[in-house]
């Protein structure tokens, strides 16, 4: 079996909330995480995206988002987030590679960070090992 469909066993299930602000990143990140997740919800910005979450966190398996955005940053929308599920998974995509960006987001104790231009097999791996952990999570609970 390989990587690809080793994720989509774990994924089949599985909701993933996506936020980036630029159209075409969006709708390619968007059209490969829809190849594997259950379902994608779509944010623009980290604002629509907190939004979004007030409403339907508890049914999101996965966040993963994009760091410099318009209306509220990653980073922002992050820390919003922890404050209503400290546990919520989360990933970070960014195309800045700044220390003070990593210093700032240690604190949030992320599940990983995807540097843009995002390789495919880098996401794959990293999605695999974040969504083995919460599908672990979700059957010791259950």
């Amino acid at each position: 079996m390989n990587l690809a469909d080793k994720l989509k066993k774990e994924t089949k299930d599985l909701r993933v909330m996506y936020v980036e602000d630029e159209d075409d990143t969006r709708r390619q990140i968007a059209q490969i995480l829809s190849i594997f997740f259950k379902e994608v919800v779509i944010g623009v910005n980290g604002l629509e995206a907190l939004e979004i979450y007030k409403l339907d966190g508890e049914n999101i398996d996965l966040v993963m988002t994009d760091l410099t955005m318009p209306k509220m940053d990653g980073l922002t929308m992050v820390k919003n987030i922890r404050k209503i599920n400290h546990d919520q998974h989360i990933i970070i995509l960014t195309a800045h590679n700044s220390s003070a960006n990593l210093m700032e987001t240690i604190d949030l104790q992320l599940d990983g960070f995807l540097l843009k231009p995002i390789k495919m097999e880098k996401m794959v791996d990293l999605l695999l090992k974040v969504t083995k952990i919460i599908n672990l999570e979700k059957n010791y609970l259950n």
